[in-house]
């Protein structure tokens, strides 16, 4: 697969649809749009969230089997501290797999970025309650 320029790459990050799973439904979060109404309801009282995942590493192609037991390693990572859904990032490009990740609630944005940087990723989606849904970009991107 050819490399991409961080421009594509911020591009596609920003076009990905963000699917979260909580109890049998499917909620489709797009980035610079508010929450869908399952995961406003989750957003409230303060909480926040983040779907992050531990998959190809610097927008590098790793295997199917590389990338589930990286995935497996984040959310063990995760102590059974947080409320964890499953969640996929499906890009534009019919080249790029989609992405198994997480939707993690209550977790606060300094552990995000931990995790994220720990995970070699470039960017994560923060959420918070009356708030579109962000992309966060990690100290990596810049590297």
């Amino acid at each position: 697969m050819e490399l991409k320029s961080k421009e594509e790459l911020k591009k596609s990050y920003l076009t990905t649809t963000y699917l979260v799973y909580i109890d049998g439904e499917q909620s489709a979060i797009k980035i610079g749009e508010p929450a869908p109404f399952v995961i406003k309801k989750l957003l409230d009282n303060g909480h926040t969230a983040v779907i992050i995942t531990a998959w190809n590493p610097r927008s590098q192609a790793y295997s199917l089997e590389e990338n589930k037991q990286r995935n497996i390693n984040l959310l063990a990572s995760l102590d059974n501290k947080y409320l964890v859904r499953n969640a996929l990032g499906q890009g534009n490009d019919p080249s790029w797999q989609a992405e198994e990740s997480f939707f993690i609630l209550g977790i606060n944005q300094e552990v995000a970025e931990q995790l994220a940087n720990d995970y070699e990723q470039y960017a994560y989606v923060w959420l918070e309650a009356d708030t579109p849904a962000s992309l966060v970009f990690t100290g990596i991107w810049n590297e």
